[in-house]
Order: C-alpha cells, then sequence, then structure tokens
C-alpha cells in the first residue's frame, strides 16, 4: 500500500490506496469484517481500520 497521508477515507479514496475494488471494501464492511465510521451519510475508513483489514505489519 503506498504511503497513506489522511487519517480516514472514503470508500473510493481506500479503493484507490490499496488496489481493492470499492465494491469489496462495501461488502467487507458490510460483513463486519472492515471496520469503518458514519458522518452523515458519508462512510469513512481510518488508517487503522485499513490496515487491521489488510494485516499491515502482522509480520
Amino acid at each position: 500500500m503506498p504511503e497513506a497521508q489522511g487519517l480516514a477515507y472514503s470508500v473510493d479514496e481506500a479503493a484507490r490506496l490499496t488496489g481493492l475494488s470499492r465494491d469489496l471494501l462495501y461488502d467487507q464492511m458490510r460483513r463486519g469484517n472492515l471496520t469503518y465510521i458514519k458522518v452523515g451519510r458519508r462512510r469513512l475508513i481510518t488508517r487503522r481500520h485499513l490496515e487491521q483489514f489488510l494485516d499491515i505489519g502482522a509480520y
């Protein structure tokens, strides 16, 4: 994953950063595998939750 700059990302931004599709990210959020926060109608994925989902730093 390229060096992330923000603290939280829209689903589109997270998809661009990770190379994963928006559909996959939405599906994983729906299944409870990817934690997100809701701000109004927007879903934001924090950097920490994205890293946990991708299991970055586990090695």
